[in-house]
């Protein structure tokens, strides 16, 4: 017997977004279904591309010099610089969902199309 997950529920497109068809005639029906469903799955930042993949900072960023740092503020928030776990953990993360965000586009998409893509 196979067991479904949680996260194989979430990789993937309810009945109610409908396929797309070839000549496109129900782009707009389609879209808004798929839109609706992706964004439900917080995921829709990967597909437009407003999601950006973390950067490992350079060392020249990471390093204050006397002639480069600005006049201290009372109360300012320091930013924190992260842990190399956490920007690995952030990159796995990020690179998890782009693939979670690929997989939902390519399963409602006629064949010819995903393979232009």
């Amino acid at each position: 017997m196979t067991s479904v997950t949680a996260t194989s529920l979430a990789d993937t497109l309810p009945l109610s977004v409908p396929k797309l068809d070839a000549s496109g005639l129900n782009w707009a029906v389609f879209s808004l279904y798929f839109q609706d469903a992706v964004e439900a799955n917080s995921y829709w930042s990967h597909v437009d591309g407003m999601s950006e993949h973390p950067v490992v900072p350079k060392p020249e960023d990471l390093s204050v010099t006397h002639e480069t740092a600005a006049a201290p503020v009372a109360d300012a928030p320091v930013p924190a610089t992260p842990s190399a776990e956490d920007l690995a953990a952030a990159i796995n993360q990020w690179d998890k969902d782009e693939r979670s965000a690929k997989s939902l586009r390519t399963q409602k998409i006629p064949d010819l199309a995903l393979m232009r893509i």
